[in-house]
């Protein structure tokens, strides 16, 4: 064997080694995959519930802000906020942050609008129709997964939002009050 033969360094990988490496990868793939899943589902939760709640916080500074009524109104493409006298839009909300796959009620359930003070209270609605008091939102396809995380939004007597979690226990401070 000459000398140059004989210092050389195979480079590379067998091909046992790599079926290996790619069997081990797609059982990670499997088991994490579900997981992965839940994850996406929470996070559409999460991000439609930020969003009605941001535009709730909006309406109701607003409403200080002017001096005067402003309105939320939720519908099917999304979110606007309104002002009650002069109806301008304020701002809007395209209601696609997350809301792929998801079921979002409104409580009492023909509520699609709060109307706020110049103190930021929740007062009637024009026409007079209920006001919105909680939204729900959860997955179209619900987890028995105990990561499951459904979320809720409350609109308490002062007028202010509140996120909160329907699935956890009363003393959990994540839990609703309402």
């Amino acid at each position: 064997m000459s000398r140059l033969a004989h210092n050389r360094v195979a480079r590379g990988f067998t091909l046992m080694e790599l079926v290996t490496t790619i069997a081990i990868a797609a059982i990670l793939v499997a088991i994490a995959a579900p997981d992965m899943s839940l994850f996406v589902k929470n996070g559409r939760i999460r991000a439609a519930a930020e969003s009605l709640q941001n535009g709730l916080t909006l309406a109701r500074a607003e409403a200080v802000r002017r001096n005067r009524n402003v309105v939320f109104i939720r519908d099917a493409t999304g979110w606007s906020v309104i002002d009650e006298s002069s109806e301008t839009l304020l701002h809007q909300g395209s209601g696609k942050e997350g809301a792929t796959g998801l079921t979002i009620a409104a409580d009492p359930a023909d509520a699609d609008r709060i109307t706020y003070d110049s103190f930021g209270r929740a007062t009637k609605n024009a026409g007079g129709s209920a006001p919105l008091a909680m939204i729900n939102i959860e997955s179209a396809s619900p987890s028995e997964n105990v990561n499951y995380r459904p979320l809720r939004i409350e609109i308490l007597g002062t007028g202010a939002s509140r996120l909160c979690q329907p699935s956890v226990e009363s003393t959990d401070p994540r839990a609703c009050v309402l």
